[in-house]
């Protein structure tokens, strides 16, 4: 073999190691990340728990290995208040639970739920979705009701002295 073949060989595959990095780099700034997520799918998984006013617990076995089929589904584009332990105020403790009562409330008179788009959050085995409950979004009514207010996923506002 000759010293230019292999000199070649080499920058073949840094070329393509280059086309590689420079590829996932605009994929990085087309799309803000490089974010797992489905586009347009809506999943029917059984809710098997209603952890707070805007968490709910899935069982995705339909659709994913059984190592990730449970999962928890944070509702997108709201905030609620915390309940138990991590709220902050007593205040919040007790809206945190008229807003979980109020989401398990919606869940059961549901005839169809559908989880929709969702995409992998900034915390590990969590992914933010649109719920919708018989064709409507359980976002709109959290907020309606007064148990929710809108979240960008910045900072979160406190629910305490309101």
């Amino acid at each position: 073999m000759s010293v230019g073949a292999t000199n070649w060989r080499g920058a073949r595959a840094f070329a393509i190691a280059l086309a590689g990095t420079a590829a996932a780099a605009l994929a990085f700034v087309a799309g803000g990340a490089l974010a797992l997520r489905a586009e347009a799918a809506d999943y029917e998984w059984p809710i098997t728990r209603i952890v707070d006013g805007d968490t709910l617990r899935v069982d995705a076995a339909a659709d994913l290995p059984g190592e990730l089929a449970a999962l928890s589904v944070r509702i997108r584009g709201i905030d609620t208040p915390e309940k138990g332990g991590r709220a902050k105020c007593e205040s919040e403790r007790a809206r945190g639970q008229a807003a979980t009562a109020f989401t398990a409330e919606a869940v059961a008179g549901a005839r169809s739920i559908v989880i929709r788009d969702p995409e992998w959050g900034k915390w590990a085995g969590r992914v933010i979705a649109d719920v919708l409950l018989d064709g409507r979004s359980l976002a709109t009514a959290l907020l309606q009701a007064g148990h929710a207010r809108r979240y960008d996923g910045g900072r979160r506002g406190a629910w305490c002295g309101q």
